[in-house]
């Protein structure tokens, strides 16, 4: 059976991270050349991404910081029983050429889109409602209606001085949402708390078993996680469930 996961980030670091993540995701599948509707939707997210970034100037060295951390443990891993070290040298690898990558990125991340010309006035319609019809900024009309590569060549310069910025979220996110074994465990109707008895924890995931009325919701300090999983009925609100669950749950570190 097919399983869905929830994701609950403990840190405003991995919450920053987490949001990025999703935007570069969503903006590659928008840019598709095989999806050529989704362009227009590409741009408002492109835009969403560097608002985002504009409002998190340190997350470069944020990411930097914790690219270090991560590859210092692997490092500390080295010599030890059951550890590859073929597999430990190329993670390491991996590291340090994305780390060496994002330094080179400029501080100020995303001026050349703020700075476009075109892509300022496009930014400032279409964060009105109905504000890029065909009249409001006609050469964003006739853009639309260029051949599909050429839209996606434009999207993915536009995006390339993110992409090191992308490829290291990406790499941080995967070592630590796979360095970790999940508990199994069961929610007796729908409640489960789990004592966190000083475990460090910066990202908190919910796996079940993929069930579209159920909904996991997390919280989290720095004694224990709380999940409650709930129903959404016909109308699209939460309501609470008799249902005893199965779920796995990670609390991701690294």
């Amino acid at each position: 059976m097919q399983s869905i996961t929830y994701e609950f980030p403990c840190t405003e670091r991995m919450r920053s991270m987490l949001r990025i993540e999703n935007l570069g995701n969503r903006l590659q599948e928008l840019s598709n050349p095989n999806f050529p509707e989704g362009f227009q939707s590409a741009i408002r997210t492109l835009f969403e991404l560097y608002d985002l970034l504009g409002n998190r100037a340190d997350i470069k060295n944020e990411l930097l910081q914790e690219l270090d951390r991560q590859r210092l443990q692997l490092i500390k891993y080295s010599g030890q029983p059951g550890v590859s070290e073929e597999q430990l040298t190329v993670l390491v690898k991996e590291i340090s050429q994305a780390h060496a990558s994002l330094s080179a990125v400029p501080i100020r991340l995303g001026p050349h889109v703020m700075e476009h010309e075109w892509l300022g006035v496009l930014r400032g319609r279409i964060s009105v409602a109905g504000g890029t019809c065909q009249f409001d900024i006609p050469s964003f009309y006739a853009w639309q209606k260029r051949p599909t590569h050429v839209k996606a060549a434009n999207i993915s310069a536009w995006l390339a001085p993110l992409i090191p910025l992308l490829e290291a979220i990406d790499l941080a996110l995967r070592l630590l949402r796979e360095g970790t074994e999940p508990f199994h465990l069961f929610a007796e109707k729908g409640q489960y708390e789990f004592p966190l008895e000083g475990r460090q924890v910066l990202l908190v995931r919910i796996a079940i078993d993929l069930q579209p009325e159920l909904v996991a919701e997390t919280s989290a300090n720095k004694h224990l996680v709380a999940v409650r999983f709930r129903e959404l009925d016909k109308q699209l609100r939460l309501q609470s469930t008799e249902k005893n669950v199965k779920f796995a749950l990670s609390l991701c570190n690294f």
